[in-house]
């Protein structure tokens, strides 16, 4: 792999902007390793939560970020058997198959920047074989990012935590990416009735193109009584 310089968002310090900066690529790729060469990145609210410090003290600063995005795969390393050169990729935050490689370390202004097993706020990326999922060629890579986090927590927690079944209830607090993605997951394992609750009216009514049944605007005395009239006894 050529030491090349790549453009990057770094998180320098916690409460303060992202510095945009040209770090160094590692020499080589180690075992598991990949690099990919980034074309769309989402941005999730826990990334935000980290850049504003309301997730406490941070230990590996400075360091890259980002975990979900889309990509085409330039090079592998050794021991990479799940993708190869030129293919289409999902990168996301939950492992998968394949190698769990050691974590990449750039160089910039002559000091470490430290990064996870994947990071997406920047033009190429080393990352790890099982944070990566290949996709078809003809797939719109400005949607993939969503199967890097917010689609997946949500099927996620609608088939394994939760384990919704055909007819059984859900609420929802909070119609945000993930909400608005466990609205859709209810939907497809014929949940009913798929109630959410936001302080926000337009979120809500988007909510119905994704699967919602009814929508509840937040913070009035009269909420509960009107989830219970919707649920009924049961509960969700």
């Amino acid at each position: 792999m050529k030491n090349g310089k790549i453009k990057e968002a770094i998180l320098e310090k916690c409460g303060k902007p992202l510095t945009l900066g040209e770090v160094q690529l590692p020499s080589e790729l180690l075992f598991g390793q990949v690099l990919v060469k980034l074309l769309y990145s989402g941005i999730c609210g826990a990334q935000i939560n980290e850049i504003d410090a309301i997730k406490g003290p941070d230990k590996f600063l400075p360091h890259l970020l980002g975990h979900e995005g889309s990509g085409i795969v330039q090079e592998i390393g050794p021991g990479v058997s799940t993708v190869k050169e030129g293919d289409h990729v999902v990168l996301h935050w939950r492992p998968s198959k394949g190698i769990q490689s050691p974590t990449p370390k750039y160089i910039w202004n002559n000091k470490q920047v430290n990064a996870g097993w994947v990071t997406t706020f920047n033009e190429k990326a080393v990352i790890s074989e099982n944070r990566l999922t290949v996709i078809p060629d003809d797939f719109d890579m400005r949607l993939a990012p969503l199967f890097g986090c917010a689609a997946t927590t949500a099927f996620g927690v609608v088939n394994n935590n939760a384990k919704i079944k055909v007819g059984q209830s859900v609420l929802i607090f909070g119609i945000g990416g993930v909400g608005l993605n466990i609205a859709q997951a209810a939907s497809m394992v014929s949940a009913h009735p798929i109630v959410g609750v936001d302080l926000l009216p337009h979120k809500l009514e988007m909510a119905k193109k994704f699967g919602l049944t009814h929508g509840l605007i937040g913070g009035r005395d009269e909420l509960d009584l009107e989830i219970r009239n919707i649920i009924g006894a049961r509960g969700a």
